[in-house]
């Protein structure tokens, strides 16, 4: 009869409802297409366990592939969020075994002495004790502590493209500066030869002294330009090491030439978007928010706890096996509460508002992400017709330097003239520099606007 007892408990335990809403992810009306690219949107579910994998490779640099694999494997940043996963994994393990009962041993000797006695007692027992999912207060626990667990997961990945795409900005930043003091020491170079030459034409009486100082502040000009980019580089090298979780002291890297921009395709999925790691971790708190309601619903009923005793005791050891001296118990437990003020109202509508804070954080973030790719796709737009430009720019300064070198060849323009010019094609190739970096980093601030890159491998 009590086997009967046992396994109905057992079936209304894991067969039972279970209360609070079910989820259901909010729905968000994206717009059919990217303004900046003619993508139309494709739905899809939230993959928040995607592998995004090595996006940098795109770029086929042996260095920042390098710095990318030594950035995952030792920054500090990133340690931090896999030992919260780790936590948050162990969480959920300790939640889900709320759904086992409990068992107990416990072993005592006490020995009793008074004037007249001594006595010992020796008892061992075994304890066990189980409450029954009726009204599904675990099952909702480990819906809410799972999505809690995948939130942190997201949130991981989230770290990972974060440093990544870090790494990669300042790689990007370095090659830039790097080039820009091998320019800035041509300026140098070029500003002290226009300042001998024009010192000379002093002498000869062809300038004033306000020419030669108006030069030598052009040539200290140059010459602030080329410290303030040689300690720039250190300090960018120096965060490169820390981003790869290295000393800055010694820290070594092997610089070469800007490698090749990549494509960016015609025929990004939108769907991609629902793939971002922050947006994949808000959607994935809208899902604990919901089974929060749940858990708040549950506290309305009575919980059940079905506990077992047994155990032995005796003053003498001889004796404990023996009938007499073994003592059980079994059965259930009911507990309701009666009055409460109103707390659980309480609790009720709290759960739901952090519910519906979950839900607009989200939307906000789907909204956030679409501005992002619009604002990188209009920039990566913009800086290639720029960067068209100041090609442009270059070749004809280049130009110019070339007819003033025939100049000077047939007597009708000067060293400083031809040395003025090699100067402006400096300028210009400066500004075309400049341009040409900034469209690597857009096409990196995309990659974190997509959620690492545009491939939907794992959807």
């Amino acid at each position: 009869m009590q086997w009967r007892f046992f396994t109905v408990i057992c079936c209304l335990a894991f067969g039972g409802c279970v209360m609070g809403p079910d989820y259901h992810r909010p729905d968000m009306h994206l717009p059919e297409y990217f303004s900046g690219a003619g993508t139309q949107w494709h739905v899809a579910r939230v993959t928040d366990r995607i592998d995004r994998g090595a996006w940098w490779l795109m770029f086929a640099d042996p260095e920042l592939d390098r710095l990318e694999k030594l950035s995952l494997q030792q920054n500090t940043t990133l340690a931090i969020a896999v030992a919260q996963r780790d936590q948050a994994v162990a969480q959920l393990a300790a939640v889900r075994a709320s759904l086992w009962p409990t068992l107990g041993f416990t072993a005592q000797q006490q020995h009793n002495h008074s004037y007249f006695l001594a006595q010992a007692n020796h008892s061992v027992g075994f304890q066990a004790s189980w409450e029954p999912d009726f009204w599904g207060l675990a099952r909702r626990a480990i819906e809410q502590q799972g999505a809690a667990e995948q939130s942190v997961e997201a949130q991981m990945a989230s770290v990972r493209l974060s440093t990544t795409a870090q790494v990669a900005q300042t790689y990007f930043s370095l090659l830039q500066v790097h080039e820009r003091t091998r320019l800035d020491q041509h300026a140098v170079d070029l500003s002290e030869r226009i300042l001998e030459l024009t010192r000379a034409q002093e002498q000869a009486g062809t300038v004033s002294h306000a020419a030669v100082l108006q030069v030598m502040a052009q040539l200290d000009n140059a010459k602030s330009q080329w410290q303030q980019d040689l300690w720039q580089g250190e300090q960018l090298v120096h965060a490169l090491a820390v981003e790869c979780g290295q000393l800055a002291t010694g820290f070594v890297l092997h610089l070469g030439q800007w490698p090749r921009l990549p494509d960016i395709p015609k025929g990004i999925p939108a769907d991609i978007l629902l793939q971002r790691p922050d947006v994949a971790a808000a959607e994935r708190s809208v899902a604990a928010a919901n089974a929060g309601i749940g858990l708040a619903e549950i506290a309305y009923f009575p919980t059940v706890t079905l506990a077992a005793n047994i155990s032995w005791q005796s003053n003498k050891w001889g004796d404990w096996i023996r009938a007499p001296n073994r003592y059980w118990s079994l059965g259930p437990t009911l507990a309701e509460t009666l009055f409460d003020g109103g707390k659980r109202a309480a609790q009720v509508r709290q759960a739901k508002a952090a519910w519906r804070q979950s839900v607009a954080t989200y939307r906000g973030q789907v909204l956030t992400a679409v501005q992002e790719v619009e604002d990188d796709l209009s920039a990566i737009n913009g800086l290639a017709q720029q960067s068209a430009r100041t090609r442009v720019a270059v070749q004809t300064m280049l130009d110019n330097e070339h007819v003033t070198y025939n100049q000077v060849q047939a007597g009708t323009a000067s060293d400083i003239d031809l040395l003025n010019g090699q100067l402006s094609v400096l300028s210009e190739q400066q500004l075309d520099l400049a341009v040409q970096a900034q469209r690597y980093l857009n096409t990196v601030f995309l990659v974190q606007s997509l959620g690492g890159g545009w491939s939907t491998k794992g959807s």
